[in-house]
């Protein structure tokens, strides 16, 4: 009597079922896979495009091009993470990259160390309690900030740059370590420190809480306005320490030195896979959406593409890429 080893026809799993995984893997995981595809794709396509993309000067340059929209965009992804927006990140790197021009020269580098990072967090409690003690809409709260708080930078400027005059305080931030830019090196500290707190902390909970159900986390037991407000007062604190590095890399500050960040920050946090009802992504997340960013806007520059359409390019490459990594099961209103 002999017996057969082959598996039988029937007890093979069909290539059916094979195919049918893969997508749904590929389903649960879109807002994860989209971002990475389309960074690598972007780096494929300029590597084609011009050798010098992959050099390593330019990737240095990358790293400092991206190192300040990085803060700003992990600061953005706190707020998001709950399900709110802050619009009036770029205004307030304005206005605590002014006030380190002005004082500087009273204070010394030390204090100013410190000094703007707090007043950023300040300019953040404000939000935050006019936000979740007035019960106002995060959205209108910042959109009023964002004029008040540029409007206070030039009004103690006189409308005029302020430069930067301690040189010893733009070297301590310039240069390189181990190889890499000690401007990268804050950003990337800044990040491994949000990743953390998102993930290990009983604040970072509480926020994906607040994301996922704010009614529900409230029934819970959450102190939902108290931890909007350290939301905010985080993000703040984040956007001074972006103040600081980009003060030291225009050496000056200028009314509308801001301005540039507010959009590529929020839509970086979008691109790299969290929405903007909150609940789900993270800091870790972010750092896809930077660099899509960063990557982007440097490719089209070495590559020569007029600066026009360089924005028509970016223009649409964010809203595909936000259509691709939203979850549309949690399109809602921020809050």
């Amino acid at each position: 009597m002999t017996t057969d080893l082959h598996t039988s026809p029937a007890s093979a799993p069909p290539p059916e079922a094979d195919r049918v995984n893969l997508l749904d893997f590929a389903k649960r995981h879109w807002s994860t896979i989209a971002p990475i595809a389309t960074l690598l794709l972007l780096i494929i396509a300029f590597s084609l495009v011009d050798s010098r993309f992959l050099r390593h000067e330019n990737f240095l340059n990358i790293l400092r091009q991206s190192s300040v929209l990085l803060i700003l965009a992990t600061a953005s992804t706190v707020v998001i993470l709950m399900g709110s927006i802050d619009l009036s990140v770029g205004s307030i790197l304005t206005f605590t990259a002014f006030s380190g021009a002005l004082m500087v020269q009273y204070t010394g580098i030390s204090a100013l160390l410190v000094l703007l990072p707090l007043i950023g967090m300040l300019c953040g409690l404000f939000n935050g309690l006019v936000i979740a003690y007035g019960q106002l809409p995060s959205f209108l709260v910042t959109l009023g900030t964002l004029y008040a708080f540029n409007g206070l930078a030039s009004y103690m400027a006189g409308g005029a740059p302020v430069p930067l005059t301690d040189g010893g305080f733009v070297n301590l931030f310039t240069g390189t370590f181990l190889g890499l830019p000690v401007i990268a090196l804050w950003a990337i500290l800044v990040l491994v420190v949000a990743i953390i707190v998102a993930r290990s902390t009983r604040l970072g909970r509480y926020l994906y809480a607040l994301g996922g159900n704010e009614k529900t986390s409230r029934l819970s037991g959450v102190p939902v306005r108290r931890y909007k407000v350290y939301a905010f007062m985080i993000s703040g604190f984040l956007v001074g320490i972006a103040g600081l590095l980009q003060l030291v890399r225009a050496k000056s500050a200028s009314p509308d030195m801001g301005e540039p960040f507010l959009l590529p920050a929020i839509a970086a946090v979008v691109m790299g896979g969290t929405p903007l009802s909150g609940g789900i992504g993270g800091p870790l997340r972010t750092v896809t959406g930077v660099l899509i960013i960063a990557i982007l806007g440097n490719g089209m520059v070495i590559a020569a593409v007029d600066p026009f359409l360089q924005n028509v390019v970016q223009g649409l490459v964010v809203i595909a890429a936000v259509a691709l990594t939203m979850d549309r099961r949690k399109m809602t209103l921020v809050k």
